[in-house]
């Protein structure tokens, strides 16, 4: 189906992500911080990732604004996956132009309808 970076300093959860997402069809790669997660863009250029907020070397806010300046990439969807609840990251989340922004726990329904609807506006604006 499609390729997609988890990127997520808890390896735990990247590893339960990357069942979820290998049980639904999905090729998926892992990144253990944002320097990682970035490599991983530059190299494989996924469909989708799915970003942690707080990691280290490298936040996942620096991630997006990495991502969406260079423009080979900025077109990448990038949905957050975070712990963090407080508005003031959501603002930063919007500001930076995220594409969605799920909070942990979150569901494999959720996890998959998200990545689902970036998917296919990804389809829409390529046809």
């Amino acid at each position: 189906m499609a390729k997609i970076l988890v990127a997520d300093d808890e390896s735990k959860l990247r590893d339960v992500v990357g069942e979820m997402l290998s049980l639904d069809g999905h090729d998926v790669l892992q990144a253990e911080d944002g320097v990682q997660a970035l490599d991983s863009i530059k190299k494989n250029r996924p469909d989708v990732v799915l970003c942690d907020i707080e990691m280290p070397k490298l936040k996942g806010f620096d991630v997006l604004t990495k991502l969406r300046e260079n423009p080979a990439l900025s077109q990448i969807p990038m949905i957050f996956l975070t712990g963090k609840t407080e508005i003031s990251y959501l603002e930063e989340a919007l500001h930076l132009n995220v594409n969605d922004f799920l909070t942990k726990p979150f569901s494999r329904q959720d996890l998959l309808g998200a990545i689902d609807l970036q998917l296919k506006k990804i389809k829409a604006i390529t046809m």
